[in-house]
C-alpha cells in the first residue's frame, strides 16, 4: 500500500506516520509506503521500517510523483521475482531508493503522464546523487 504522508491521519486517524504504518501492517497490510514529499519515503514491513532519504531536484510540479515513486518501487518488486514477505530491508531500501528516484525525476517536469520518467533517467538520477 502506498499513501502520502497527508493521507496517514485520514486512514489510521494517527498524524505520525510511523504509527500510521504500524496500524496498517497490524491490519494485515504486508508493506506501506508513505511518501514524504523531498523527504523521502518510509517503508514498513513485518520486519521493520525504513526512512529512504529523497533526492536532491528543481521541483516544478509534484502532480504524479506518488505514482511514479510506486510505479517505481513496484518494477523493482517484479524485477526481483520475490513475493512481499520475502524481501529483506536491504532490498525494500533500495526499492524505495529507485522509487524515490523515479518521484525526483518526475517532479523536475511540468504535468503527470509527460513526466513520468523513463528507465534511463531514473538510472541517471541515482548515479548523479550517488556522486554528490
Amino acid at each position: 500500500m502506498k499513501i502520502s504522508e497527508e493521507e496517514t491521519e485520514l486512514l489510521t486517524g494517527k498524524a505520525d506516520y510511523t504509527e500510521a504504518a504500524d496500524i496498517l501492517i497490524g491490519q494485515g497490510v504486508k508493506i506501506v509506503a508513505v511518501t514524504l514529499g523531498k523527504k523521502g519515503a518510509f517503508v514498513r514491513t513485518e520486519k521493520g521500517g525504513i526512512l529512504v532519504k529523497g533526492f536532491t531536484n528543481s521541483a516544478v510540479d509534484a502532480t504524479g510523483a506518488g505514482d511514479a515513486f510506486w510505479g517505481g518501487f513496484l518494477y523493482k518488486l517484479a524485477e526481483s521475482g520475490k513475493k512481499l514477505c520475502e524481501l529483506t530491508p536491504e532490498e525494500v531500501s533500495e526499492f524505495a531508493d529507485f522509487g524515490n528516484a523515479s518521484a525526483s525525476v518526475c517532479v523536475e517536469n511540468y504535468g503527470a503522464i509527460p513526466a513520468m520518467p523513463t528507465l534511463e533517467q531514473v538510472l541517471k538520477k541515482q548515479k548523479e546523487e550517488r556522486q554528490k
